[in-house]
């Protein structure tokens, strides 16, 4: 069984790579066959992603975003999803692909770092409130994915001065902006619940809901960085376009760290069941 989840990882994180190829060559060129032929690789991705995702869950008995490598294709899972029916929904988004891709591709990779066997779910663990907590900070990190690769397709389009392309479904580049906006927002949302149910769970575990634990913290920098996002964003909308679209990713970044860059720099009792 791991043999077999093993090589449908790669062979999924194979698949998203040359999805990614064929995304450039479609905006590097400006032709629309490529970008239609990457839609249909990225869906045959996510479609084994999902087998992954499956099998897992079937493979520990609990939902796969416990360990380190579950948290990390679970949250690729989640960007491609909302990529794949939202890109259906508004065709102006089928080319942020080639700003996606390059974070599924990057945190695939990650993710295969990480032990990909699987075990059951510690005691400690077993509580409703981990699903909760989980759940909500791997949709929440999928919604900042997203949002940074919008924010680089925002970033080529500026870059290029490729104010829009029909072939490619590319418009003026507010639309993205405003995306970005909603995909933050929800994000922001997704990460808030985050970290009230962790509290909650946390006084029912350890009897305090707060400890400054790094996780602890690095989560509430992370929340108060996206406070200023949607703070500039309403308020100066002169800031609106190459600065925002930076902003994006450098707080995607802040996620990422937040998430499983922190045990490299400390030391947290947040350790996604020790796995």
């Amino acid at each position: 069984m791991l043999t077999v989840l093993s090589v449908l990882f790669w062979l999924t994180a194979i698949v998203y790579a040359l999805g990614f190829g064929l995304f450039t060559v479609a905006l590097v060129f400006r032709k629309p066959r490529p970008l239609e032929l990457a839609i249909l690789v990225v869906w045959g991705g996510f479609l084994l992603h999902t087998v992954v995702i499956a099998a897992r869950w079937a493979q520990t008995g609990h939902p796969p975003f416990v360990s380190y490598f579950e948290a990390m294709s679970a949250t690729a899972w989640f960007g491609m999803l909302s990529y794949l029916v939202l890109q259906q929904w508004k065709p102006f988004l089928r080319a942020t692909g080639v700003g996606l891709m390059p974070f599924i591709v990057l945190l695939m990779g990650w993710a295969g770092t990480h032990p990909i066997g699987g075990e059951s779910l510690p005691v400690s663990l077993q509580s409703f409130w981990l699903f909760v907590h989980a759940g909500f900070a791997t949709a929440a990190a999928g919604c900042f994915m997203f949002a940074a690769g919008v924010a680089a397709m925002r970033l080529y389009q500026q870059r290029q001065n490729v104010l829009t392309d029909p072939a490619l479904g590319i418009e003026p580049g507010d639309r993205y902006d405003e995306f970005n906006f909603r995909l933050m927002l929800l994000g922001f949302v997704f990460w808030g619940i985050m970290i009230v149910s962790g509290a909650v769970w946390a006084d029912a575990a350890w009897g305090r809901y707060w400890g400054w634990d790094p996780i602890e913290l690095w989560s509430l920098i992370s929340w108060l960085v996206y406070v200023i996002y949607l703070h500039i964003y309403t308020v100066w909308k002169k800031l609106r376009g190459v600065f925002l679209a930076w902003y994006s990713i450098v707080g995607a970044l802040f996620v990422a760290f937040s998430l499983w860059g922190i045990r490299f720099l400390y030391d947290t009792v947040h350790s996604y069941g020790g796995i």
